[in-house]
């Protein structure tokens, strides 16, 4: 499979404060299997009943966390459509393994590990994950005390130090419940197709809750770690949905649809023009319009917002100015094109400008009492 980015590459920068059917509501389990055949390179379930038959058809007997983690992943509510299970002989390593999937298929964006791997082999997926092409989340359940969790040179805490945004590492019980969180993220977003959702304080289904003191969590999430912890005597929820290096697992995923759904557009473009694009501003300016049309739809779901650029100036924004909408759009004239550029046939940089909607976390009630 060739990658469209020799023809569109979109390029994603995030500046923090001083849709078409797609692979973002689909996850995938990788299972070191000791009997491993080729044909269990690649299950696709698309529920409890499939992955419980076909898991135990495999040689994984219930008692297994890889047949625990497909049923945690089902678990969840809303139920996420399709699971993939790959299977790895024990010659291969996780990246070896994520690699041979990739020849597969790329249709999923989660991936979660179902069973105990080291820390390195953890440390070495999330680089290999972070350097590829094609984006994909991470999934990660530290099993252990939440000591251990936050100790100085930890998991956690390298991926903490690595400003790691390809990981959702989750303090738990069990190395099966990776497959709980993935499946709560891939089961929203399949319900989320016109709207928006954040995976902040959503309940997991067959994850059972851990017994924190407010001083441990707030080590965790400091480190950018997440729990799974009760509020008050009936609220179990997740917190906070995010990443070591602190962006939330749904600014990540957005922009990774974003990114995706640009690319498809330019190419589209370029393909599927009966016409060929002249290089001149006219161009542009068809690239514009679609592009347009493409983050107007992500406006309208409550992912990109009207509001002040906060970053650092870029191009022709400046700090404070407001981004009506959510995005602004632009391009340099084709009369500063270089020679270079113009042989090569290149078209002049789409630069577009994003602030996202954000969502809340937290709340501050101020009561006045007249008396």
């Amino acid at each position: 499979m060739l990658s469209i980015n020799t023809i569109a590459r979109v390029a994603v920068n995030v500046v923090r404060s001083a849709s078409q059917p797609t692979s973002f509501d689909t996850g995938a389990l990788l299972v070191k299997d000791a009997s491993y055949t080729a044909a269990k390179r690649l299950r696709s379930y698309a529920n409890s009943a499939e992955a419980a038959a076909g898991m135990i058809a495999d040689g994984f007997p219930a008692s297994s966390e890889p047949y625990k983690a497909a049923q945690k992943y089902f678990a969840a509510s809303p139920v996420p459509g399709r699971l993939l299970v790959s299977c790895y002989p024990n010659s291969e390593s996780p990246v070896q393994a994520l690699d041979a999937l990739l020849e597969k298929t790329e249709d999923f964006y989660g991936i979660a590990l179902a069973d105990t791997r080291t820390d390195a082999e953890v440390l070495a997926l999330n680089t290999h994950i972070a350097g590829l092409d094609k984006p994909l989340m991470l999934f990660h359940a530290i099993t252990g005390t939440a000591s251990a969790a936050v100790a100085s040179g930890s998991l956690l805490d390298q991926l903490h130090s690595a400003s790691s945004r390809r990981v959702i590492a989750t303090l738990s019980t069990a190395v099966s419940d990776a497959g709980a969180v993935m499946g709560t993220a891939m089961g929203l977003q399949a319900a989320h197709a016109a709207s928006s959702f954040a995976l902040c304080y959503k309940p997991v289904g067959g994850m059972q809750p851990s017994d924190l003191t407010q001083a441990q969590v707030d080590a965790i999430e400091a480190l950018g770690g997440n729990v799974y912890v009760t509020r008050g005597k009936t609220h179990t929820l997740l917190e906070k949905g995010s990443t070591p290096s602190g962006y939330r697992y749904d600014e990540v995923l957005y922009l990774d649809m974003i990114a995706e759904d640009l690319q498809n557009a330019a190419v589209a473009l370029l393909a599927d023009n009966p016409d060929k694009l002249p290089q001149t501003d006219d161009a542009s300016a068809q690239f514009i319009n679609a592009f347009s049309s493409i983050l107007a739809g992500y406006t309208a779901r409550g992912i990109l917002a009207t509001a002040a650029w906060r970053g650092s100036a870029v191009g022709r924004i400046s700090v404070g100015d407001y981004i009506e909408n959510g995005f602004l759009l632009w391009a340099d004239s084709y009369d500063n094109q270089s020679d270079a550029d113009r042989d090569a046939h290149k078209a002049m940089p789409i630069q577009a400008a994003l602030t996202l909607a954000g969502s809340l976390e937290s709340v501050v009630i101020s009561v006045n009492v007249s008396v």
